[in-house]
């Protein structure tokens, strides 16, 4: 299962009613408040009212509940203004007077409480994609906006989607391991071999990067080790099943953790003219692919010089009938991997589908690079209108579709000829991978200007008479009707 702000600093504001009182920081938060000579948003010298007093125990949780939302909601794959508009909206909704400054590391948050002016340094997490806490943390963000909810029980509601379990059992959080590279490996052009290697070493990249990832040592070294494992293991089984394209089996096993997301939201934000947020992203993303091909090079170079290199060969190509099982494996590997709610897995059947056909007839009647674009708007409009018609994040069409076009995998490519061989081969086909990224985010930009989704900002606009039914988390972290009190 990730922002800065398009517009000059200080960014995107909301302002609201008569602020006070000065806000305790928390515990992943620092604040301190600004001075000023003129006495505007800085310290106050006569002391405290006791009307600023009462001001101050009214603000308090709903600053509180905008640091929440905002850790919470960033590493959540939203494009800088996408994250700023949120946040500004809800906080226009609770009559706060705030400023959001969002980068990929850290949301800078400067509010108005009992006089002063404070600055709130909220840390954003490892960038992730969840689907379902998306959904759910928009209809808390939309209840609270909108009043139908206090600040406190939106908190609250936070916390309990943090500490919620995992929805899906282990068993087949690993069958999606498998089943997801198994997949992208025919959607990319392979065979049954291919399929066959990729569901295997698939299956073992997820467990061993689940294993460094709860032991801690591999933290840094997580991308590198996870695809020379993965290269190791296509490798010795090139022993085993000779003739299959080990490239195109590495590049499907490590699926998961190539930064596609962050390169298309980089570029977005790029065009946007946020070109602090876009090119830390980008520069993220680099370092991202440049630690996976040093794994699989690593690794190469080994075999080569201990002339263990097996005899590979090119892809087989897919039939018909393996294209439709690859789709709806992929379908069903990312509904589990990216943590969709069950009522959504049909739509990410739909966003797969949709994908495919539109990348498919878009490269045979356009080429490569238009293609692609045309993929996008076919992607987004979907999305979009999900969206507009259903009151649910676009994210839950879109994420699995831009998925499904690898749009990281030219850049793994490209990356790995340049560590493993030099020459200009490896900058074309970087060139590559950014005029397709630039395809598809015109295709999504052409998308909303086509039709325009429905977001937290619209959504707490609208003068909606009565409040949906926010599911209340039960045993295991599934979630029944019930709107929380």
């Amino acid at each position: 299962m990730d922002s800065c702000t398009a517009l000059p600093w200080p960014s995107v504001f909301a302002v609201g009613g008569a602020p006070g009182g000065n806000q305790r920081p928390g515990r992943d938060e620092r604040t301190q408040p600004v001075s000023s000579e003129s006495g505007q948003g800085g310290l106050r010298r006569d002391g405290p009212s006791e009307e600023s007093e009462w001001a101050h125990t009214a603000t308090e949780p709903r600053v509180e509940f905008l640091k929440t939302l905002a850790r919470e909601l960033a590493p959540l794959g939203q494009t800088a203004a996408e994250l700023t508009a949120q946040l500004a909206a809800c906080a226009a909704g609770l009559g706060v007077y705030a400023q959001f400054f969002v980068l990929p590391s850290m949301v800078q948050i400067i509010y108005e409480e009992f006089g002063e002016e404070h600055i709130a340094f909220v840390p954003v997490g490892r960038g992730t994609v969840d689907l379902e806490s998306q959904a759910l943390l928009e209809s808390v963000a939309v209840s609270v906006g909108k009043g139908w909810i206090s600040p406190q029980a939106g908190t609250r509601r936070i916390e309990a989607l943090v500490a919620q379990r995992p929805r899906f059992p282990l068993w087949l959080r690993l069958t999606a391991g498998g089943l997801g590279p198994s997949a992208v490996a025919l959607l990319l052009g392979g065979g049954l071999r291919e399929a066959v290697a990729a569901m295997g070493i698939g299956l073992a990249v997820a467990v061993f990067h689940g294993l460094a990832r709860r032991s801690g040592r591999l933290e840094g070294l997580l991308e590198l080790s996870s695809a020379a494992f993965a290269a190791c293991l296509a490798l010795l089984l090139g022993h085993f099943m000779q003739r299959f394209d080990a490239t195109a089996v590495v590049l499907a096993s490590i699926v998961q953790l190539l930064p596609g997301l962050r390169i298309t939201q980089g570029v977005s934000e790029l065009a946007a003219g946020d070109l602090v947020c876009g090119t830390a992203r980008l520069a993220g993303a680099g370092m991202t692919l440049l630690n996976l091909s040093i794994g699989v090079t690593f690794t190469w170079t080994v075999f080569h010089r201990l002339h263990e290199f097996p005899v590979l060969g090119g892809a087989h190509g897919a039939t018909m009938a393996m294209l439709a099982l690859a789709v709806i494996g992929a379908a069903l590997a990312f509904s589990v991997s990216e943590n969709a709610r069950s009522r959504d897995v049909g739509w990410v059947f739909v966003a797969v589908i949709v994908a495919t056909i539109a990348s498919r007839v878009g490269v045979w009647a356009l080429g490569t690079t238009l293609g692609v674009g045309i993929a996008s708007l076919a992607v987004g409009l979907a999305g979009n209108v999900y969206s507009r018609y259903l009151h649910h994040p676009k994210s839950t069409i879109t994420v699995p579709g831009l998925t499904v076009l690898v749009p990281g995998a030219l850049g793994f490519k490209g990356v790995f000829s340049l560590v493993s061989k030099g020459g200009p081969g490896g900058v074309k086909v970087l060139v590559t991978t950014l005029l397709l990224a630039v395809a598809l985010v015109v295709g999504s930009t052409i998308a909303e200007a086509i039709v325009a989704p429905r977001t937290v900002s619209t959504r707490v606009i609208d003068p909606i008479p009565l409040p949906p039914r926010l599911p209340r988390l039960g045993r295991r972290g599934r979630s029944s009707g019930r709107a929380p009190k």
